[in-house]
């Protein structure tokens, strides 16, 4: 048993799908994604530390990228599966590729990156997260929402029709726990993947929104950088890919999963 909150959606013989939500996020998010996948997948939807039902976990292993994707591993099983995970999620989604290599059979990776390479860069995101983490706690959830949603990043999610719906969902998380995901788990803290990109033999489908051009720079020198990787562009569309266009990602998910049956 886990103390990570989850769901499964789908035949329980079918191929395990391990989903995996962003910052701020929660298993919800994937619910428009699930409702096309779930006719022939098996579906795990999880809450990661700090968000939705897991909250705050007892087990401090699971504060911590490697033991969180420990507990991810195990809930895969021995039959192994693949995963998605955006942002957040996405981060974790590869640190599962790359150490528990027997548990996935495909990766993809949306909206997200290996993480930041070089100590000092690291301690720099280290301290900007330290802020925004003590911002969550000192204004309280709703004013960081306001500043958070107003980065260019999410341009495109704020003039979407479900932004309303996001930050419904968005409300519903402890600040506290929030900022301790940040200083936890943020990318300061996780470890750099890039190094591990030209050895990973999973196959990884790096998706991202074709307004979002950090990270579609990003996507393609990940794939120039592992042979097992492609990337993949959703026109029309930014950052916040999962709640702009579930239907896309599941179209994509899909059909790069099917390569693992």
């Amino acid at each position: 048993m886990t103390p990570l909150a989850y769901e499964e959606h789908g035949p329980g013989d079918a191929p395990a799908l391990l989903l995996l939500h962003g910052f701020l996020g929660s298993r919800r998010d994937w619910d428009p994604v699930i409702a096309e996948l779930a006719r022939t997948r098996r579906c795990i939807a999880v809450d990661l530390p700090g968000h939705g039902e897991t909250g705050a976990p007892d087990d401090e292993t699971l504060w911590t990228p490697a033991g969180c994707v420990a507990a991810l591993a195990g809930l895969l099983g021995r039959g192994g599966g693949s995963v998605a995970g955006y942002s957040l999620g996405g981060r974790l989604a590869l640190q599962l590729a790359a150490e528990h290599p027997l548990a996935v059979a495909r990766a993809v990776i949306v909206s997200s990156s290996p993480g930041v390479a070089g100590e000092c860069a690291r301690a720099l995101r280290r301290n900007i997260d330290e802020g925004q983490a003590r911002r969550l706690e000192e204004a309280g959830l709703d004013a960081f929402l306001e500043e958070w949603y107003r980065l260019p990043l999410f341009e495109s999610l704020r003039e979407h029709p479900r932004f309303a719906d996001v930050l419904a969902r968005r409300r519903r998380n402890d600040p506290r726990l929030l900022a301790r995901s940040l200083r936890q788990m943020g990318t300061g803290v996780q470890r750099s993947l890039w190094t591990d990109l030209p050895s990973l033999r999973v196959p990884l489908l790096l998706l991202v929104g074709e307004l979002d051009a950090k990270f579609v720079d990003i996507a393609f020198d990940m794939a120039a950088r592992s042979p097992s990787a492609e990337a993949v562009v959703v026109r029309g569309r930014g950052h916040a890919l999962v709640e702009e266009d579930p239907g896309a990602v599941a179209r994509e998910i899909d059909a790069f999963v099917e390569g693992a049956i």
